[in-house]
């Protein structure tokens, strides 16, 4: 693990999940290297230079603190469940809103950060400059199944364990 994943870790413990976004957003950006860092976003092509490890970790304490409702790892297993299709993913994280469908309003705060949001629901990743991202975050081998290493859905890695 290459990055400090104390405060992540302090903020979801305390429940405070528009922070422990904040920070996860912060960190995917920084894990992704210099470029993204310089723009302050992550381009899809710069997923796969995050390590296994951090995206694991990450992952693994959104699924502990949260009891199995918030991770990639979560997520992935809905759209997967969705067979994949982003209108029905969306929807079921509850990241859209009314009868047209329209995306919930980051700037506007219209995203739930609370515990009784629905499952899925965080951490959130933008999709406005399409949905490449999340899908490469799916797909990154840190999510993979059957793996040597994969994620086990939010088991607590060792150094957690108390």
């Amino acid at each position: 693990v290459g990055y400090s994943y104390v405060e992540l870790e302090a903020a979801l413990k305390e429940g405070d999940f528009e922070k422990a976004d904040d920070i996860t957003r912060n960190a995917l950006i920084e894990l992704a290297g210099e470029e993204a860092i310089e723009r302050k976003f992550v381009y899809f092509t710069e997923v796969k230079e995050i390590p296994v490890k951090d995206l694991q970790t990450i992952d693994n304490l959104w699924v502990s603190y949260s009891d199995g409702n918030f991770g990639y790892s979560v997520q992935k297993k809905i759209w997967t469940g969705c067979k994949k299709k982003w209108g029905p993913f969306f929807k079921k994280l509850d990241w859209t809103t009314g009868e047209n469908n329209a995306y919930r309003s980051w700037r506007g705060g219209e995203y739930i950060y609370k515990m009784d949001a629905a499952k899925g629901h965080l951490p959130l990743t933008s999709c406005l400059r399409g949905t490449q991202l999340l899908k490469n975050l799916f797909e990154h081998p840190a999510f993979e199944t059957g793996k040597k290493g994969d994620s086990d859905g939010g088991a607590k890695p060792d150094w957690m364990k108390f």
